[in-house]
Order: structure tokens, then sequence, then C-alpha cells
């Protein structure tokens, strides 16, 4: 029986051609898309599953509270991971890590590799990386080792075996190859290219690794014992570094635990850090999507079905007659509804596989497709595509199947007089897609506002390095070099200091003139000279900058931003003393990203640079000769500092690449499947209209025979469908206008949710809905009604 229902599939697929390929690509492109974004999904809430039991693993984050302040960081003491280790014994392993981003030279060649961290034997313990030369367990035990990952090892080494080869590190210091592992996965928080053992981080960064417990210069991660609590291990952590911290009355630092598969998607809010980041509320934005363009693929298929079985009642009333029972008409049509799914399940494979490579250049991702891997998501999303076929196809399978024999041999059919359903369908598909077209204006438009928004700052021509700086003599030189470099045109400003926007920056808990709290504040610090406000071209709220006209600027000025000023509660900042008197007010600048433009800015506190060590370096060029002046400028930076490598390169091309990165493909996602939503909605909608004007020919061609004219009829036509699309659109933009003010407040600077945008949505719609409905109407009313009414 099951052979004979598949036999009649396949025939009334081959004599319905037209029908069969309308429906077939329209499932088609639907199950494509859906499978595309689901298994970006399924890619972007994997970051980190592959360690082994990384439901074990996590990161230790410190949070800092007062009652002006609470904040979350990334960074710990160096000392805390043996402590942990030492004090908790549900913690099997701990290690600190730490990023770094060095020259590495082999023989004469240098590189500017980024991806590097400081870390010890315990992160290879704790971390899944696979090795493929030399001994995990004791890689990094000795100073000055360093392990590659294959590419890299490649690149430097091409044709032999680097195990045991002297790699240069910032043309100083020579470190020993003893490992070379996997490429470490893209769907991590963490960015490895190469491991440098952490007991040379003293000698090759000059600063000391053991600073104390009120010097956070690492990220901490554990492993917890397999029947460990989290909840009891939490709360042994959480106060840990107050035995060990001076803190004043009000103040905590509190230890916290983050799961390792949480930090990709949910630490938005944590400060710190880099690597790769995005944000949970995205991926929720796009399973949305997923569900808007299933819900459609499959109104459009119970559409253009019902149309289809229309033409099918006689089939219907004759089988009745001849001894079918509902069970078996009802076993046959899903029979064929399940064969046009399973065609349709199969190209949609062949298309994601065809178009895989696209796809990724419009996510910016690098998904691969591993049959050996990833058949449970294949076998999972074909069940789901049967099971949805199986859906859709409810409606004219059962309907029609209860429907009495007299309707079918009568052409009484009560299908025709279904228009309540019919127009409930054209309402709720609308009502899916205006959503989706509203949602996907608004994160277009609220990613290109953090893109294009005033950061404070003029980013664009600033070339910038950080220069490690060995002493006052090489100090001297890096002025000289700027008194060189300013006869040159091409060369506007040039500014010292010893960090800078999106450069580092320090942290300091400062008191205030006025302060009622009893409480230091956490103020992240720059160390500038005069030209740094000019160079960046920052703005002053109030007061002057620093000037060689004052004496005292360089020992006991200050500039806050606006949030500072917030922050101490004062009408006017100028005069007022800082950190205990020591530091007085000159100015306050406007408020200024200076890590990511994706969180709050903190209150910033800047004052005059007196030291050296590295320094941060920005050189303001013309726009129209960046190349020149870069080359320009390391050329010379090389001359002078022959013995240190140095990299100028503009600030612009590298700000918040991370972010903006994954917000770019964001937005092509969501340009992409707002304009598959429009089409299938089209596609639907015009199923839709075939099938209501099929029931209404004989409406049309008896108003014909009376003396109306064709507009007339156009516009009786076209009004029922314009009642729907304002019954669709309030329902759709009042809904989605009260959900999308609730998401546009997680990100931490935004517009509004405009007026116009609504209006963007509903024109579209209408255009769908004009689109759709104008030319098949034209189409019916322009038929000869004598054809019609001999038909009827």
């Amino acid at each position: 029986m099951f052979r004979n229902y598949i036999k009649i599939a396949w025939r009334n697929l081959k004599r319905n051609k037209v029908y069969s390929l309308v429906n077939i690509g329209g499932l088609t492109i639907g199950l494509s898309a859906v499978i595309f974004m689901l298994f970006y999904i399924n890619y972007e809430s994997s970051y980190d599953a592959f360690h082994t039991d990384y439901n074990r693993l996590f990161r230790v984050e410190r949070t800092y509270v007062s009652s002006i302040q609470s904040d979350i960081w990334d960074s710990t003491p160096y000392i805390l991971s043996d402590e942990l280790q030492n004090s908790i014994p549900e913690i099997t392993t701990a290690t600190s890590i730490r990023t770094t981003a060095n020259y590495l030279g082999i023989n004469g060649a240098m590189y500017h590799e980024k991806n590097g961290l400081f870390a010890d034997n315990d992160f290879l313990k704790l971390f899944t990386i696979k090795f493929i030369k030399g001994n995990q367990n004791t890689s990094l035990e000795n100073p000055m080792s360093i392990v590659l990952s294959a590419s890299l090892a490649k690149k430097l080494s091409p044709e032999s075996n680097i195990i045991g080869k002297t790699i240069r590190i910032d043309k100083k210091y020579d470190c020993v190859v003893t490992g070379v592992f996997d490429d470490y996965p893209d769907n991590s928080h963490l960015k490895i290219d190469y491991l440098l053992s952490f007991s040379s981080y003293e000698t090759i960064t000059r600063n000391t690794l053991d600073a104390g417990w009120g010097v956070n210069n690492a990220s901490t991660y554990i492993q917890l014992r397999n029947n460990a609590e989290i909840g009891k291990v939490s709360e042994k952590i959480k106060g840990f570094l107050t035995s060990h911290l001076t803190l004043e009355d009000g103040i905590q630092e509190l230890l916290s635990l983050r799961p390792i598969r949480d930090i990709y998607m949910k630490t938005s809010k944590v400060r710190g850090g880099g690597g790769n980041r995005s944000e949970i509320t995205t991926l929720y934005l796009f399973l949305a999507v997923v569900i808007f363009t299933a819900l459609i693929s499959l109104l459009n298929y119970i559409n253009s079905s019902t149309a289809q079985v229309m033409k099918r009642e006689l089939e219907i009333g004759i089988k009745k007659v001849m001894g079918s029972t509902k069970s078996h008409l009802r076993y046959q049509f899903i029979t064929e509804s399940l064969v046009m799914v399973s065609i349709s399940f199969i190209v949609a494979i062949g298309l994601v596989l065809l178009f895989l490579p696209l796809f990724n250049k419009i996510v910016g991702k690098n998904l691969s497709i591993v049959f050996s891997q990833d058949w449970p998501f294949f076998i999972y999303a074909m069940l789901g595509s049967l099971l949805a076929g199986i859906l859709a196809g409810l409606y004219p399978v059962f309907f029609l199947t209860s429907l009495k024999i007299s309707s079918f041999l009568q052409g009484n059919s009560s299908i025709k007089r279904r228009a309540g359903l019919r127009k409930a369908l054209v309402v709720f598909q609308l009502v899916l897609v205006i959503p989706l077209v509203f949602t996907s204006i608004l994160i277009i438009e609220q990613f290109k506002y953090i893109e294009q928004r005033d950061i404070g700052f003029a980013k664009e021509d600033l070339l910038v390095s950080l220069i490690d700086v060995a002493n006052k003599e090489d100090r001297e030189v890096l002025k000289t070099i700027g008194e060189r470099l300013l006869q040159d045109p091409n060369i506007l400003n040039y500014s010292i200091s010893d960090s800078g926007p999106f450069g580092g920056g320090g942290q300091q808990s400062m008191d205030w003139e006025g302060n009622t709290t009893n409480e230091k504040a956490v103020i992240r610090s720059h160390r500038v000279d005069y030209d740094f406000l000019k160079t960046y071209q920052m703005k002053l709220i109030e007061g002057r900058g620093f000037s060689e006209d004052y004496a005292t600027d360089i020992q006991s000025a200050c500039i806050i931003n606006q949030t500072a000023l917030e922050l101490f509660g004062w009408d006017n900042a100028l005069g007022k003393k800082i950190d205990n008197g020591r530091l007085k007010v000159i100015g306050v600048v406007k408020d200024f990203n200076d890590y990511t433009a994706f969180k709050k800015i903190p209150p910033m506190i800047l004052f005059m640079d007196q030291g050296y060590g590295s320094s941060y370096v920005t050189i303001k060029v013309a726009s129209n000769k960046r190349a020149e002046a870069q080359t320009l400028v390391n050329t010379l930076f090389n001359n002078n500092f022959p013995e240190s490598p140095i990299e100028f390169s503009f600030l612009d091309d590298n700000l918040d690449s991370s972010y903006l990165n994954s917000l770019k493909g964001t937005i092509n996602i969501f340009i992409f499947f707002s304009v598959l939503a429009i089409l299938l909605a089209i596609l639907g909608l015009y199923s839709l209209v075939s099938f209501s004007l099929k029931t209404q020919q004989k409406m049309i061609a008896i108003r014909k025979v009376l003396g109306a004219n064709t507009k007339s009829i156009f516009l009786i036509l076209l009004r029922e469908y314009m009642i729907l699309f304002s019954i669709a659109a309030t329902l759709g933009l009042v809904t989605v206008y009260f959900i999308a003010n609730k998401i546009i407040h997680v990100f931490a600077y935004h517009e509004g949710v405009k007026f116009i945008y609504l209006i963007m949505a509903g024109l579209l719609a209408l255009f769908v809905v004009l689109f759709s409905v104008s030319s098949k109407i034209v189409s019916a009313v322009l038929q000869n009604p004598i054809k019609s009414l001999r038909t009827e």
C-alpha cells in the first residue's frame, strides 16, 4: 500500500510540474535558510565545547563592589591560581595565563604574531590542545620555551622540523621550540597561535610576575572535581581575596566562577581581556529569525497545497464512492507531502554544501561540514523537516477527507466558503514578516550607530605603536624623533604616553574632595603628555589642557572625564582635589571610549607622564598621505631602535576588530534573511491570492456581466487585502515595538526605537502585499467572464 502511495505521489508531481516546482522551490529555499541558520547557531553555541570535561572548566572573575561602583573584571593576581589549588580541595587543576603579542624571528625573517599566551604546563593539562610534536607534559616547564601552532610552525619553518630550533623574540631573546600543536579551534574565546612559558615572563617583559595580591596581571582558570558542587565552591572562593588584601570599609573584591562555555556569549558586561566575544541576545534574535522563516515557509506550503487540492475534489469524491476510507486518503496525502518535503530536503542539503563558502563570507566565520562529526545535526534536521511536512499537510488532508461525498460531486466544496481561514492565514503571514523586517532594520541601524557613533576622539589617521623604552636616554630619542617627524608636512601631531584609547591603561583607587562615602573610587588612568589631547582631538567640556606654561602641571595637575565628574557629584570640577589632595583638576574632557565601544565608559583620569618604560606613541598624519607617512614613521623608528622591532599601524584598522567583525557578520545575516523572508512572503501571498481568486471567479464574472468596470473590481478585491494588511501591521508593529524597547537596552550605547523604523517596516510589508496581490488580481479581472461562468 505504501509503495502505491509513493507511485501516486510521484505521478501527481510529474502531472503538475509548475505546482511541484514552485512548492519544492519554496520549501527548498526555506529549508536551506533554516539549516544555514541552525548550523550557525549550533556553531556559535558550541564555543569552547571541544575541551575535555568542559563542564568542569571555569574562569575566575573578580568583582569590585562599593556603594558607588560595581565592576566585573576578568583579571586576577597571578599568584591566585596556586593559592586556590592549594586551598580548595574541590579544585583539581588551576592555571594562570596572560595574553602577549611578539615579533618572532627565524632565519633572518621576522613576523608580528598577535595571538600569543604566557602559560604553564597546567594550562596544557586543563585545556584540550592536541600536540603533534613534543612532550605536552613538559613543553612549558623550562624558561624561554615556546610552543607553536601547526600553521605558525609551517610559516616559520616550511621545509624542516622546527622542534629544537631557536626563535628570536622581539629581536632580543632566544626561545627554543619545544612543541607543535594542532591549530587551536576558531570556536573558542581564546586566540592561540603560540605559547610562551610563564617562567620567561619577567625576562621578556621586564615586569615582575609575582607582584602581590593588589596587582591583577593574569587570568585564572580552574577545573573542578567530578562530584564538586559548584555552589559550594563559589561560596568558598567568594571572599578569598579578603584575607590577602587590605580594603577600606565598604569596599569588597569578590571572586566568582564563570563556566568556560559562557565566556564567549555572556560576558558583554565583563571588563578587560579580549579574544573572541559575542552577545547572547544576538543568538536569540537569530533563533527568532529561524522560527519566523520556518513558519513562513510552512504557511507557503499549506497555502499552495490547499489551492492545489481544490483541483482534486472530484478525485477524492470518486475514491470515496469506490470505497476509500478516510484513513486511506489521509495516508495518501501525507505520503505526497512527505515525498515533496524529502525532495526539498535533499536539494536543500545540496544547496547548503554548494553555498557554504559564500555563507562563510557573509557571516565572517569559518564554518565547515564534516559528516562524520555533524551527522547528528543533519539527522535532527531531516526529522524536523519531515515532521514539519506532516504538520503542514494536516489541514488540507484532514479537512478535505472529512467532507461529505455530495460536496465533492456537486461542486459545492466548502473550501470555497472558508474565507475566514484564508484571511487568517494572510494576517498571520504578514504578522510574521513585519516583526522580522522591523527587527532587521532596528539591529542594522543599531550596529551602524555603534560603529559610527562619536567615541570621543578622532580615530582616523592615527598611527600607533607600543615601544619598549628601557631608560631615560631612549625617552629622549622618542622626543627627538617627534621633532624630526613634525618637520614633515604629512605629520600633523605627535604624542608620547603610557597608554591611549584602545592601547591599554591602568586603574587606581582614589579619594576625591567632598567625598562623603568614606570609600575610594576605581578610576581608569592614562599618563599622557602635553600633546595628547591635541593629537586625539579630544574636546574639553571645561577648563584647559596640560601646558608647559604651568610648571605645576607635570607634578600635580589632572584632567577627568564626564563620567568621573558625575561620580564625584561636583557642579564645578576646576580646582577640586583628587587622591588625598595630590592632584588638582584643571579640566574635564568629553567622555571617550578607551578600550571598547561596546561597554559603558568608566570614570577616567589623565595626568602627566614622568617616567619611562613601555611608551605608547601616537602620530596624527595627513589623510591623503597615509601610506607614505606609515613608511616614513616605521623606517625612522626602526633606524633609531635597531634592537627593538617596531611597527606602526593605523588605529582605525584594528579598532574593536573582534566585535566589529562579529557585528558585520550579524548585519549581513539580518539583511540576507530579511530579503529571504520578503521573497518567501511574496511567494506565499501569491499562492494565497491564487487560491482566493479561484473561489471568487464566479463573483468577478457576474460583476463584469452586470457592467462593473475593471478598475472597480480591482479596487474591491484589493481593498480586502488592504484591510488584512492594516490588521496585520497593527498587530505586528505594536507587538514588536514593545519587544524592541526591551532588546535595545542590551547595548551599552543605543539609539531609541525610532518611529521611522516602524514606518519603514510597514512600507516594506505593504510593498510585499501590493507586489504579490496586484498582478494576480489584474490577471483574474481581465479574464473572460464567459469562460469563468462556463467553468463554474
